[in-house]
C-alpha cells in the first residue's frame, strides 16, 4: 500500500518534464529556422550590393561622420526646449506691446524724418531769431530818438463856427480864392479864361486840327446867346495838345500872384487852365488884415454886387488862414462859401467850343454793369 501510494506522486513530475522538453525542444528547431532564413536573407542582401571602392567607402563614411551629431543629443534637447520657452516669452512681449500701441495711440516716426523736421526748425528758429534781433534794435533806436525828442506844445484852441447853410443867390457870380500855403490868393480866373479864349482865336487859323459845327440831340446845329443875346451856331475848334501846350508856354500868362498853364488831361477833350501861385504870390494873413489890403478892397468891390459870391477853395495846410480871412468877409457883410481843396493851385475849364485831341477809353463790353455816376453836393452859402 506504501509502495502505490508513492508511485502515484512521481507521476505528475514525469509528465511536467516531458512537456518542458518537447517546448524547449520546439523552441530550439524554431530558434536554428530563423538563423538559417537570417543567414540566408543577409546573404542575398550582400550579394544584391553593388561592388563599393575604397574612394567611396571612406566618402560614405565621412558622409555618416558629418551627419552624426556632434552634441550631447540630452544637451540639444535641453537647450531647444530652452529656445521654445524664449520664443513663446518673446510672442507675449509682443503682443503686449502691440496692444499697448494701440491703446496709447502711439505713432512710429521714421528717424531720418526726425531729422529734417528738426533741421527745419532750426532754421526758422534762426529766422525769427534775426528778426527779432532786428526788432530789439530798432526798438532802441525808437527809444533813442525818443529821449533825443523835445516835448511838444499843443497848438493854441482854434474858435469854429457852425455853419448856417443857406442858398446861393439865383445867378451867382462867385469870385473864386485859393487858400493854400498860409497866403490868400486871388485866382481872378475868369479873367484868365478870356484871355487865354481871345488868345485861341487868334491862333484858330494856324493851330487847329479840325473845326466843326456842334449839333444838338435833336441833329440840328446848337445855338448859343452871345453877349448882346443873339443866337449863333455853337463851332467846336479841335488843337494838338503838344502844340497847344508849347504856344501858352511861350506867352508866359499870368500876373504878380499867378502863372498861367495849359495842362491837358490826356483822356479828355476839354482844356484845363491851370492857375498856379507864383512864389509869395497873394497876401499873407498879416497883410489882409490891414486896411487897404488887396484881399479887404476885392471884397468891398464883391459887396456892391449883389450876385457876388466870395468862395474859398483851403487847402489842409491853411485853416487857420481860411478862418481868419473868413471872419473879414463876414465882418465886411460878403456872402461866402468854402470847400476844402486837395490842389496847391485852382484848375478852371474852357467852354466845350474849344477842345483838344484825345484817344476815348474803350467801350464797355456789352451787357456791362452801366458806370454810375453821383452828382456832386449842391453848393451852398454858410
Amino acid at each position: 500500500m506504501a509502495r502505490r501510494q508513492h508511485h502515484a506522486e512521481e507521476l505528475p513530475f514525469v509528465a511536467l518534464m516531458d512537456t518542458m522538453t518537447n517546448v524547449v525542444g520546439v523552441l530550439i528547431i524554431v530558434l536554428v529556422m530563423i538563423g538559417i532564413g537570417l543567414a540566408r536573407t543577409v546573404r542575398k542582401v550582400l550579394s544584391e550590393l553593388p561592388p563599393v571602392t575604397i574612394e567611396e567607402h571612406a566618402k560614405l563614411q565621412q558622409e555618416v561622420a558629418d551627419t552624426t551629431p556632434k552634441n550631447d543629443p540630452q544637451k540639444v534637447d535641453e537647450e531647444t526646449v530652452k529656445l521654445q520657452q524664449d520664443i513663446a516669452k518673446t510672442a507675449e512681449e509682443l503682443k503686449t506691446m502691440d496692444v499697448t500701441k494701440e491703446q496709447q495711440n502711439i505713432k512710429m516716426v521714421d528717424l531720418d524724418e526726425l531729422q529734417k523736421q528738426l533741421a527745419g526748425r532750426k532754421v526758422e528758429r534762426d529766422l525769427k531769431k534775426a528778426a527779432v534781433d532786428k526788432l530789439l534794435a530798432d526798438l532802441d533806436r525808437l527809444k533813442a530818438q525818443l529821449d533825443t525828442t523835445p516835448a511838444t506844445q499843443p497848438q493854441p484852441a482854434l474858435v469854429v463856427k457852425l455853419p448856417n447853410p443857406r442858398p446861393m443867390p439865383e445867378k451867382a457870380d462867385i469870385q473864386h480864392f485859393l487858400i493854400a500855403g498860409g497866403r490868400i490868393i486871388y485866382t481872378n480866373d475868369e479873367e484868365f479864361s478870356k484871355l487865354v479864349e481871345q488868345e485861341l482865336k487868334k491862333i484858330e487859323s494856324t493851330l487847329s486840327v479840325s473845326r466843326e459845327m456842334v449839333k444838338g440831340p435833336d441833329g440840328k446845329p446848337a445855338m448859343q446867346a452871345d453877349k448882346f443875346g443873339r443866337l449863333a451856331p455853337v463851332r467846336r475848334v479841335v488843337f494838338d495838345p503838344k502844340k497847344l501846350v508849347d504856344h501858352f508856354a511861350k506867352l508866359r500868362l499870368g500876373n504878380r500872384d499867378i502863372s498861367l498853364e495849359i495842362t491837358p488831361l490826356g483822356f479828355s477833350p476839354i482844356i484845363p487852365l491851370k492857375l498856379a501861385p507864383v512864389p509869395n504870390g497873394g497876401e499873407s494873413l498879416d497883410q489882409a488884415k490891414r486896411l487897404g489890403s488887396v484881399f479887404q478892397s476885392l471884397l468891398a468891390r464883391f459887396k456892391r454886387d449883389a450876385r457876388a459870391v466870395a468862395w474859398f477853395h483851403v487847402n489842409k495846410d491853411s485853416i487857420e488862414t481860411y478862418l481868419a480871412a473868413r471872419d473879414i468877409a463876414d465882418q465886411l457883410g460878403v456872402p461866402a462859401g468854402w470847400d476844402l481843396y486837395g490842389n496847391p493851385f485852382f484848375t478852371r475849364y474852357l467852354p466845350p467850343e474849344w477842345a483838344v485831341e484825345y484817344t476815348p477809353p474803350p467801350l464797355a463790353p456789352a451787357g456791362a454793369a452801366p458806370v454810375v455816376t453821383i452828382a456832386p453836393p449842391k453848393a451852398t452859402l454858410d
